[in-house]
């Protein structure tokens, strides 16, 4: 199997090889560059490819190599060219970690698919599908081989039951069907049966749906770069033999031990095997057969991925709140707790990143999501004014005029050195993003917004969409909100300092000082005398003097700490 990276650039002659034209794009007179990420296959060409996604590629390079000498190691065919494919999998114990992603991959892009029917994302090709003969669903060279792999570790103990019983019953006679079919010779006027007839009826078959099993896997093995284990009961095939049945022996044995079988776990491994040899059978027979998904604007993909682990809103969210009247599209939002009043929510908003560079963010893409921001805002403002606004939502107090803080970050995807599945990596990035503010100091303020960074494991990613466990889906979800909030929150109390203020008359206090602390203050829903006050960390001494000053009698204060 090939491997190629979207976005990468390659020798144009070179792709012409065995990926069809339609699937790159030339940018120069001998070079061309891959838009796309997903599964291709066409026959007669000696290669499948997979092509991954450029977050695989750090610093430009794979497993030390850049593209286009990862590929010309590729096409030499050498044991050296295995062994670096095989490299970073086994640092993490994982040999067989290229095939797996690839069928992941391709389950994913066909998730994708089911789920947004009308997308124009997706270019699937039209292929010769391969017919079982109960009349079973169509299935490409990556879905074959992953059944028969998944086959072969959910059955670890069949193959050796059936050695033992097969070999017992070679030595248990079966005294009826003896009787029946052999003459015996009397002595002492005594029946003496010199042939007897054995109760093993389907040795034969047995051992000849094993042999094809394990030669296929070592098969396999040897083709793909993975490690699979073979059970030492039954021996494989050479590769001469090998390559016998893939030009029609191997469909010729089974149809000869076609309906031998009762269980279920015998008729669908016949099933596999069938599936696999007449693959072979029909690409041997047709000039070209050609098997394709893939998938350009991959980042849409990951959006959906993660809208999966994040979005599962109490209420059905309006459409307009994702698709806004200028054009944008919101990735995520879903509603969750405030961070200043946990008896208050507020729709927290995000944006996805599949591939994000070390560097930081750029301007282009923070200005566009505080723009997110501010349409949200204005959506449930416009509820608000017109008595539509849902409670426990809250995004303005009418007697302060302040305006509840809109939580916003990007997440980004990165493939870690472990290449660990299980791991989702979920942690805030050091990635310092200015706060978008009108008025300085004045956190609530409707123009005051704030955006924080997250990385998260691709893989994790990945593995949640295509294989979705609810309750680890469930138990994400919940971590991954409260670690946004909470790291929100710290940095809040990082660079505020939050007083609670009890005036003695509300509406003369808030009256008297709105000049001065317009944008400064807020009112929670739980305080029902109370006001919250944000100060600037550097300033909140200077204004802690002030506040004996200027509230003399007419209020009280202490310090508050957000939850």
């Amino acid at each position: 199997m090939i491997i190629l990276f979207e976005s990468a650039i390659y020798p144009t002659e070179t792709l012409q090889g065995f990926l069809g034209e339609r699937f790159y794009r030339q940018i120069s007179a001998t070079e061309s560059q891959i838009d796309y990420v997903g599964y291709y296959y066409e026959a007669p060409a000696v290669h499948s490819a997979l092509l991954l996604p450029k977050v695989f590629l750090n610093s430009g390079q794979f497993a030390g190599f850049t593209p286009v000498a990862l590929l010309n190691l590729q096409l030499s065919n050498t044991k050296e060219a295995r062994q670096v494919l095989q490299q970073a999998g086994q640092q993490a114990g994982q040999h067989d970690f290229l095939f797996r992603f690839g069928v992941w991959l391709y389950q994913a892009i066909a998730i994708f698919r089911k789920r947004h029917r009308d997308t124009a994302i997706v270019e699937k090709s039209d292929l010769q599908y391969i017919i079982q003969p109960e009349g079973q669903k169509q299935l490409s060279e990556l879905e074959v081989i992953s059944s028969l792999l998944r086959f072969n570790h959910e059955n670890p103990t069949l193959f050796t039951f059936i050695k033992r019983y097969n070999t017992s019953q070679r030595h248990q006679v079966s005294w009826s069907r003896t009787v029946q079919k052999k003459t015996p010779v009397f002595q002492d006027k005594r029946p003496v049966y010199v042939e007897t007839v054995n109760k093993q009826k389907n040795i034969d078959s047995d051992e000849t749906l094993f042999v094809l099993f394990f030669s296929v896997l070592k098969h396999l093995s040897e083709s793909y770069g993975f490690k699979v284990a073979l059970s030492p009961l039954y021996e494989t095939v050479s590769k001469q033999e090998f390559q016998k049945l893939l030009n029609g022996q191997g469909m010729r044995q089974l149809r000869e031990i076609r309906g031998r079988y009762y269980s279920d776990k015998m008729r669908q491994l016949w099933q596999l095997l069938y599936a696999y040899f007449s693959r072979a059978e029909q690409i041997k027979t047709q000039k070209t057969t050609k098997e394709a998904l893939l998938v350009r604007d991959f980042n849409i993909v990951f959006e959906d991925m993660i809208d999966a682990l994040l979005s599962d809103s109490a209420r059905p969210l309006p459409r307009k709140f994702k698709e806004h009247k200028d054009g944008k599209t919101l990735d995520h939002i879903y509603e969750y707790t405030s961070l200043i009043a946990p008896k208050d929510t507020i729709y927290h908003i995000g944006d996805s990143k599949y591939y994000q560079d070390k560097g930081d963010f750029g301007e282009a893409s923070v200005y566009k999501q505080y723009t997110y921001a501010r349409n949200v805002i204005q959506l449930n403002i416009d509820l608000l004014n017109t008595g539509k606004l849902l409670r426990p939502l809250r995004y303005r107090d009418d007697l302060t005029e302040g305006y509840d803080i809109t939580p916003n970050f990007f997440i980004s995807a990165l493939v870690n050195s472990t290449l660990n599945f299980k791991d989702s990596g979920l942690s805030l990035r050091q990635t310092r993003l200015k706060p978008n503010q009108h008025f300085s100091a004045r956190l609530f303020d409707r123009d005051t917004l704030i955006l924080q960074a997250y990385n998260i494991n691709f893989l994790y990613v990945l593995a949640s969409y295509v294989t979705p466990n609810r309750q680890e889906v469930s138990r994400f979800r919940g971590a991954a909100k409260q670690l946004f909030r909470q790291k929100l929150v710290a940095y809040l109390r990082q660079q505020y300092v939050f007083f609670k203020v009890t005036p003695t008359s509300m509406d003369e206090f808030i009256t008297q000082h709105f000049r001065l602390l317009h944008g400064k203050m807020y009112r929670p829903s739980h305080f029902d005398n109370a006001i919250l006050i944000a100060i600037e960390a550097s300033q909140h001494q200077k204004w802690q003097l002030e506040f004996e000053a200027i509230f003399e009698k007419t209020a009280t204060y202490e310090i508050w700490t957000l939850d």
